[in-house]
C-alpha cells in the first residue's frame, strides 16, 4: 500500500463507497446484516438534525476509512434554553492495508480529530450553531477504546448495566397494571409520532440532561428503521384517553436474546402509568416466548431501584458508556444523563 489517503468531509457520492467499506468491516467481524445506501440515508440524511458528519479518508476517490458522528438533539438544564446538540459516534473503521498509513497513531484518530474540529465545541468550524458545535459525543467503542482514551482523551460515563426479568422463573411475581390506565400498541409512523410528542411534553421538564425524545425522535427512530422492529407501547388515561407515557420493545439481542425494552418516556412520578406498561410488556414477552425483558437505565435513575422492587435483577453490563466533552464536565453528566438503549444504535 503506497497511496496516501487524503481526509476530509464527507461529500454526496461517497455514500455508495462508504457503505461498501462497512460491509467489508463489520458483518464479518460483528455478525450484524450488510447494509446499503437507504439505510445510510436513514441513519445520516434522515435523522432529527438532517444532515451527515462524517470525515472520511479517500484513495482515487475510493472510501477506505470513516468516523461518523449521527447529531442529535438534546436538552441541558444548565443553558437558559435549555438547549443543545450532541452526537452518537458510530461505524468507525478502516480497511486493513490502511490502518496505519499514516504512521502512529493509526489513520482511524486523525479522521476523530479532524470529526472533533469539524463539528465540536465552541471553536467548531461547521458546527450546527453557527461556530458553535456539539457539547459531547458520545459511543461504546470497544474495539478502539484504548487508543481513544490515549489519543482523544475519552472518558467512561459509566456502565450499562442491565435490569432483566426473567419473565416464567419459578416465583416470579406478576406485575398488576392499575385500574385506570389502558395499555395499547403502536407500530405505524403516524400513531408514534402522536403518542411520542404527548409523552415528552410530559416528560420534557424533569429531563436534566439527555435526547429530546419527542414525536419526531420515535418516528424516525424506530417507526422508519430500515432493519429492526419495534413495538410502542402506549399508557393512556382509561377516562380521557390522554397519554400517560410510553415504552417501545422490540425482539432481538442484547446480552441475551430476548425481549428488549429499548425507550421509555414516562413521568418518574407516574408509577401506575409505570406498572401498567411494565405488565402489558411482561405479558408480551411471555405472549412471543421470550425467557427474559431487558432494560438499561442509569443507575441514579429512581426506575434504576424501583424496577427491581418489582422482580427486575440488576445483569453484568456488556457495554460501557464513553464520551468525549468539550463543555459539561463528566461528573456533572453522571448524575443528570438520561440514557436508554434506544440512544445507541446496539438495538
Amino acid at each position: 500500500m503506497s497511496e496516501r489517503p487524503e481526509i476530509r468531509s464527507y461529500q454526496p457520492g461517497d455514500e455508495a463507497s462508504i457503505v461498501e467499506g462497512w460491509n467489508a468491516i463489520f458483518p464479518s467481524q460483528d455478525g450484524v446484516p450488510p447494509r446499503d445506501v437507504p439505510y445510510w440515508r436513514w441513519l445520516f440524511e434522515n435523522n432529527p438534525i438532517g444532515r451527515p458528519e462524517i470525515t472520511v479518508a479517500a484513495v482515487d476517490g475510493r472510501v477506505v476509512g470513516q468516523y461518523a458522528c449521527v447529531p442529535m438533539r438534546a436538552v441541558d438544564e444548565s443553558k437558559t434554553d435549555r438547549l443543545a446538540t450532541i452526537g452518537l459516534i458510530v461505524d468507525a473503521f478502516v480497511l486493513p492495508e490502511y490502518r496505519r498509513a499514516l504512521g502512529r497513531p493509526g489513520l482511524v484518530i486523525h479522521l476523530a480529530q479532524r470529526l472533533h474540529d469539524l463539528y465540536c465545541g465552541p471553536r467548531a468550524e461547521d458546527g450546527v450553531h453557527g461556530d458553535h458545535g456539539h457539547e459531547l459525543l458520545y459511543g461504546y467503542p470497544f474495539p478502539i477504546w484504548r487508543i481513544a482514551q490515549r489519543y482523544l482523551a475519552s472518558e467512561m460515563v459509566r456502565d450499562m448495566d442491565i435490569l432483566f426479568r426473567e419473565v416464567v422463573a419459578p416465583g416470579i411475581v406478576t406485575i398488576q397494571p392499575a385500574a385506570d390506565i389502558r395499555v395499547e400498541i403502536v407500530t405505524d409512523a403516524r400513531g408514534m409520532r402522536e403518542a411520542g410528542e404527548a409523552a415528552w411534553a410530559l416528560c420534557e421538564a424533569e429531563q436534566r440532561f439527555g435526547l429530546v425524545r419527542d414525536g419526531e425522535w420515535f418516528a424516525w427512530r424506530y417507526a422508519s428503521h430500515p432493519q429492526n422492529e419495534y413495538e410502542m407501547f402506549v399508557a393512556r388515561d382509561a377516562g380521557s384517553g390522554a397519554v400517560r407515557g410510553i415504552g417501545v420493545r422490540r425482539t432481538g439481542v442484547y446480552a441475551v436474546h430476548g425481549s428488549i425494552c429499548v425507550d421509555w418516556v414516562v413521568p418518574a412520578v407516574d408509577e401506575d402509568a409505570e406498572r401498567s406498561l411494565l405488565a402489558a410488556l411482561d405479558a408480551r414477552t411471555r405472549e412471543l416466548g421470550l425467557p427474559v425483558l431487558l432494560a438499561h437505565f442509569p443507575q441514579p435513575d429512581p426506575r434504576f431501584l424501583r424496577w427491581q422492587r418489582l422482580g427486575f435483577l440488576v445483569g453484568p453490563p456488556s457495554h460501557f458508556l464513553v464520551m468525549n466533552t468539550f463543555v459539561p464536565h463528566v461528573r456533572w453528566l453522571r448524575d443528570r444523563w438520561y440514557h436508554t438503549l434506544g440512544d445507541s444504535d446496539l438495538v
